[in-house]
C-alpha cells in the first residue's frame, strides 16, 4: 500500500498575464480561502511558498495574517521554499540565490519562529546545477519541482538524490502532471504519482488546488479526497504536506538514484527575450554586491541608513527574479515596471557606495592636485583598464603618475559625448583584492609628443589589429580572431515567447550583418587600439568597435545595435578553427562542463571552449543564452517574439514584438 501525500497548495504568479495590483488581490483572496478551508476541515493542511506572499497579507490585512500565524504554529499551514519568491533558477547570480534564502528565511524565522526546510520551485523553467549547494547552505534538505517535464529530460525515477558538482545533495521529487489539479483530474493525478517510484518506497506526493492565478484547494476537492481516500487500488490518499512526505521517505535515502548536475530545460526562449529586464537585473546585482563589499570594508564611513537602503534595493531585485518576470514571459507593462525598479535598485546601491567611498578617501584631498582613486572591494585582483573623463583639460598636456612618481601609459581617447570641452583618457591598472590605488594627473608645460603606438598595431593594415599576442582581421562579413571566425547571424524565429517544443534555434539563416563600407581605424596609442565599422540588415543596424589592449591576449567587442526585426533573432557566431573538444560554461554558482550538442542553454557570465590546438574564453556578463556544437559557439544576443505569445495561439502581425530599439552589448574574447 502506497501512501499518497495530497498537498493542498495555490500557485500564485504575482505578475504574468495580469499586473501587480491584481497579483496582490489574488494573494489576499487565496489567503482568505485557505484559512476558511482550514477552519472548515480539521484534517486539511495548506502549503504555500515565498515570503513575498506573506508580507502582502501582513501589510494589507493584519487580522488575516494573524490567522495564518496561528495555523502555522499548529502545523496546519506549511511555509515552504525559504525564498522571497519562486525565481528563475538559472539566471540569478549565486549571490542572488544566497540573498533569496537569507531574506526569505529571515522573514520566516521572524514571523513564524521557524525556517523552511523544503525547497519549492514548482513553476520554474529549469534548475541550475549548483542549486543543491544553495539549498543546503540555507538549511533546506529537500526540493520539489515540476519542470523539465519527462519528455524534456528523462529522470531515472520521480524521487531521487540531486547532487551539485561540489557534492552538496538534496532529496528531490518531480511532480506528476502539474502543481494545479482540477476536480476531474484528481484520480488521474493520483494514479500518475504512483508511477516511477523507487522499489520499496511506499510514499508519493500529489498536488491539488486551483492556480496559476491563486485560489487554492476547493471544498469539492477536499471532500472528494476524504471520501475517496481508498478508491485508487494499492494506494491511500491522505491530506498532507511536503515535509511529512520527505520525512516518510528518508529511511529509503540510500536506495534512491543519484542525478548530478543541472535539470534542463523547459523553454529555451526564456533566456534570450526581454533583454531590458535581464540587463537591468545583472547591473543591479553587480552594483548591490559591490556596495555590500564597500560597506564591509568601510563600515564607519557608511551612511546611517545604508543597511536599510541596500536591503530595500535587494528586495526589489529578488522580487523581480520571479521566473515569469526575469524570463520575460509577462506583459509588456510588467517588463517596464520591473526595469524601472531594477534601475532604481542599482541607483540606490550607487548612492550608498558613493557616500561611503568619498568619506573613506576624504583625507586624500589636496588643493591643486587631481587624483584618481581606484578601489577594489572584491576578493579577487583587478587587472584591467580604466577610462577617466576630464572637462576643459587638454589631454596632450597631461601625464599620469603612480604612487612612486613613475609615469604610467595614458592615452587620450574620445569622450562618449559630442561636447568639445569633454575629453577622456584610458590607462591600465592592477589593484590587489580589497586594495586601492592613488594616481595623479599632472599638467605639463608643453604638450607631449604623440605617444609611440604599439609597433605591431602600427604596422597592421587599416582593417587589422595585431598587438603581438592576438591578430584581428576585420572583413566585409566576418571578423577573424586568432583563427576563430566571428559573424553576426540573423535567423527566423517562428516560436512563441517561451520557444516551446524546441531545444535549439535551427530555422534557416536569414542573412548576416555586412560591413559593406569597410572598417576604419578609430584609436591608436600606447594603451588601446580600435577599429570601428557600421553594418545593416533589414531595418536594423549595428555599430561595432573592436578594441585591443597592449600586451593583452584578448579582443573587446562592443556592439551598439538598433534592432528592428520582428520574430527574428540575432546570434554572434564564433566558428572554431577545428572541432570543439572541450566546453565549460559559467552558470549560477560556478563553472559547469557541458556537451557541445547544439542545445540552447542559459548562460551566466561566459564560457571556455577549446579545439585540439586553440582555446577561447568568452567573458559576457550581459549575454544570457548560448549553444555550442562541434563547429563553434552561438551567443543568442537578441530575440523578438510577440509579447506573451503562448502556443497554440497563432502569431498575428498586428501585435507588438519584444526587444525593439537600441541595445548595447560588450564582451571580451
Amino acid at each position: 500500500m502506497i501512501t499518497v501525500h495530497m498537498v493542498g497548495n495555490a500557485h500564485l504568479d504575482p505578475v504574468w498575464l495580469w499586473e501587480y495590483p491584481e497579483g496582490v488581490d489574488t494573494v489576499l483572496a487565496t489567503a482568505r480561502s485557505a484559512c476558511d478551508r482550514l477552519d472548515e476541515y480539521p484534517q486539511f493542511v495548506f502549503t504555500c511558498a515565498g515570503s513575498w506572499f506573506y508580507r502582502q497579507v501582513e501589510q494589507v490585512d493584519g487580522p488575516l495574517f494573524e490567522r495564518i500565524r496561528k495555523f502555522v504554529a499548529a502545523g496546519r499551514w506549511q511555509p515552504v521554499g525559504g525564498m522571497v519568491i519562486q525565481p528563475d533558477c538559472n539566471l540569478p547570480m549565486g549571490e542572488s540565490f544566497a540573498m533569496q534564502f537569507r531574506h526569505g528565511q529571515d522573514y520566516y524565522r521572524e514571523k513564524f519562529a521557524r525556517a523552511a526546510t523544503v525547497g519549492y520551485n514548482v513553476d520554474s523553467f529549469g534548475h541550475g546545477a549548483h542549486l543543491p549547494r544553495f539549498l543546503r547552505e540555507a538549511g533546506l534538505d529537500s526540493y520539489v519541482l515540476l519542470r523539465p517535464m519527462p519528455e524534456e529530460m528523462p529522470l531515472p525515477l520521480r524521487l531521487f538524490r540531486w547532487t551539485a558538482p561540489d557534492g552538496h545533495e538534496v532529496t528531490a521529487f518531480r511532480l506528476a502532471g502539474s502543481y494545479c489539479t482540477r476536480q476531474a483530474e484528481i484520480r488521474e493525478r493520483i494514479e500518475a504519482s504512483l508511477r516511477d517510484l523507487p522499489e520499496g518506497v511506499e510514499h508519493t506526493m500529489c498536488f491539488y488546488g486551483v492556480g496559476d492565478h491563486g485560489g487554492g484547494p476547493t471544498r469539492a476537492q477536499i471532500e472528494w479526497i476524504l471520501a475517496n481516500a481508498d478508491s485508487v487500488p494499492g494506494a491511500r490518499a491522505v491530506l498532507s504536506h511536503p515535509r511529512a512526505f520527505f520525512d516518510a521517505v528518508a529511511p529509503n535515502h540510500d536506495r534512491l538514484p543519484v542525478v548530478r548536475g543541472e535539470l534542463q530545460i523547459h523553454a529555451i526562449g526564456c533566456y534570450a527575450v526581454e533583454r531590458r529586464i535581464k540587463v537591468a537585473m545583472r547591473r543591479a546585482e553587480h552594483r548591490l554586491i559591490q556596495a555590500g563589499r564597500v560597506i564591509e570594508q568601510f563600515p564607519r564611513e557608511a551612511p546611517p541608513d545604508a543597511g536599510a537602503r541596500l536591503r530595500d534595493a535587494w528586495d526589489a531585485v529578488l522580487f523581480n527574479q520571479f521566473h515569469d518576470i526575469f524570463c520575460g514571459t509577462s506583459l509588456d507593462e510588467a517588463g517596464r515596471r520591473a526595469t524601472g525598479q531594477l534601475v532604481a535598485a542599482e541607483a540606490a546601491a550607487t548612492d550608498v557606495m558613493t557616500c561611503a567611498t568619498r568619506r573613506a578617501t576624504r583625507d586624500l584631498a589636496q588643493p591643486g592636485a587631481e587624483k584618481i582613486v581606484l578601489l577594489n572591494p572584491s576578493d579577487a585582483p583587478f587587472d584591467g583598464h580604466v577610462v577617466h573623463a576630464m572637462m576643459q583639460r587638454e589631454p596632450s598636456k597631461l601625464r599620469l603618475v603612480d604612487e612612486s612618481g613613475q609615469t604610467m601609459p595614458f592615452q587620450p581617447v574620445a569622450h562618449e559625448t559630442l561636447v568639445e570641452e569633454l575629453h577622456a583618457g584610458v590607462f591600465g591598472a592592477t589593484i590587489p583584492p580589497g586594495g586601492r590605488r592613488v594616481l595623479r594627473l599632472e599638467t605639463r608645460d608643453e604638450p607631449k609628443a604623440d605617444a609611440a603606438p604599439a609597433e605591431a598595431c602600427a604596422d597592421a593594415p587599416a582593417d587589422e589589429l595585431d598587438n603581438g599576442r592576438v591578430r584581428v582581421q576585420a572583413g566585409a562579413r566576418t571578423v577573424r580572431v586568432a583563427g576563430w571566425t566571428l559573424s553576426f547571424d540573423v535567423r527566423r524565429d517562428s516560436t512563441d515567447t517561451w520557444s516551446h517544443d524546441v531545444d535549439r534555434y535551427a530555422e534557416p539563416l536569414r542573412g548576416r550583418f555586412a560591413w559593406r563600407q569597410g572598417w576604419r581605424r578609430q584609436e591608436g596609442g600606447p594603451v588601446r587600439w580600435a577599429l570601428a565599422g557600421a553594418a545593416t540588415f533589414g531595418q536594423s543596424r549595428v555599430l561595432c568597435r573592436l578594441m585591443q589592449f597592449a600586451g593583452k591576449p584578448m579582443l573587446r567587442v562592443r556592439l551598439e545595435i538598433v534592432w528592428a526585426q520582428a520574430r527574428e533573432l540575432l546570434q554572434l557566431r564564433l566558428a572554431a578553427p577545428g572541432k570543439l573538444r572541450e566546453r565549460v560554461d559559467l552558470v549560477s554558482g560556478g563553472p559547469l562542463t557541458r556537451q557541445a550538442d547544439g542545445v540552447e542553454r542559459p548562460l551566466n557570465g561566459g564560457l571556455l571552449v577549446a579545439t585540439a590546438r586553440r582555446r577561447l574564453g568568452v567573458v559576457a556578463p550581459e549575454v544570457f543564452s548560448v549553444s555550442a556544437d562541434s563547429r563553434g559557439v552561438s551567443l543568442t544576443l537578441i530575440r523578438s517574439p510577440h509579447f506573451v505569445h503562448h502556443r497554440p495561439a497563432v502569431a498575428r502581425p498586428d501585435r507588438s514584438v519584444t526587444d525593439q530599439g537600441p541595445h548595447t552589448i560588450e564582451l571580451d574574447l
